[in-house]
């Protein structure tokens, strides 16, 4: 193992020279079709069971067990609460409200420095969350917890923190248009892959948007971790999913939390009408054909209440 790929962790993770080199590298070497595999090579070696799902990882010489996702997530979990990061988080006294299971994302394990919230799940899909705030995901794998993790997140973990301080355990997903060292998926695959399964609906073939019911076979990232989540709870068996901090705005801040001088950059602006509004429109309607009910908590969010039910947070308080 080359010591110099490693960042102390105080540095930005991946950022370093050799970094940089192997990521221009494949670049170079590989098409267009294999770009999303930057992150992994040379690094990262993965083994797939016989259904095709990631079962082994091993990251710079270090191998880190992979839970199976059946056992990952606990069926009697069935209503859940999914903590985001949008500014609205910061209006919730959460030490007032019942909150029996919950799912953070990002940043959202700030909030456990000001309140007793104990996180059951985690989910992390970008892996610039990672690279830019080692300090946060540090916080994160330490608890007993279960996390869900694209590969190039697992990558960046691994390289930035321990492995002796890895408590949590690891379920990986896979973004269904883009496996881990296989090509892009074509549309005529996604065509494939929806036509065998009616677990997966698309919605829109050349644009990579659909719905995943089962996260073994992978999930649409609609460009915003709250929709892979929300499939991650839902394939685990979730029937009632109260979503905090879907704000999905950037009038009062991207999130409730203080980025310090180097927030995080966000693609919200020029996606939400084209991949993110779409997507959580046609997610609703597969939810409800199933028996699913979605809460959305936040006062200020950009979605409209008739693609998710909104909710008063108060409702929640504890008597």
């Amino acid at each position: 193992m080359n010591d110099s790929i490693l960042s102390p962790p105080s540095e930005h993770v991946g950022g370093g020279r050799a970094d940089r080199f192997v990521r221009k590298l494949f670049r170079t070497l590989r098409s267009r079709p294999q770009r999303h595999n930057q992150h992994l090579w040379p690094f990262v070696r993965i083994w797939r069971d016989r259904e095709g799902v990631i079962c082994g990882f091993r990251a710079f010489g270090r191998s880190l067990p992979v839970t199976p996702l059946m056992q990952g997530y606990d069926p009697a979990d069935e209503s859940v609460h999914l903590i985001l990061t949008g500014p609205s988080i910061a209006q919730i006294p959460y030490d007032r409200l019942n909150i029996g299971v919950a799912m953070g994302v990002n940043g959202a394990i700030a909030l456990a420095r000001k309140f007793d919230l104990q996180f059951k799940y985690y989910c992390i899909i970008d892996q610039n969350f990672v690279r830019d705030r080692i300090d946060l995901v540090r916080e994160i794998v330490a608890r007993d917890l279960t996390l869900y993790v694209f590969p190039e997140v697992l990558r960046y973990i691994m390289q930035g923190i321990p492995q002796e301080h890895i408590r949590c355990r690891i379920c990986i997903i896979e973004l269904i248009s883009r496996r881990a060292y296989e090509r892009s998926a074509a549309p005529a695959v996604l065509k494939r892959i929806a036509a065998a399964t009616p677990d997966v609906q698309l919605l829109d073939a050349k644009l990579g948007l659909g719905y995943s019911f089962n996260a073994s076979l992978g999930v649409f990232d609609a460009d915003t971790v709250a929709y892979a989540a929300l499939q991650v709870l839902v394939s685990g068996g979730a029937r009632r999913v109260y979503v905090h901090g879907l704000d999905l705005t950037v009038q009062s801040g991207l999130r409730f939390y203080d980025e310090g001088e180097r927030p995080q950059t966000s693609r919200l602006s020029r996606h939400f009408a084209r991949l993110i509004e779409p997507s959580f429109r046609f997610a609703s309607t597969q939810w409800r054909a199933r028996g699913v009910s979605v809460f959305n908590l936040s006062p200020v969010s950009a979605l409209s209440a008739d693609i998710i039910e909104r909710m008063d947070w108060q409702a929640l308080l504890k008597e």
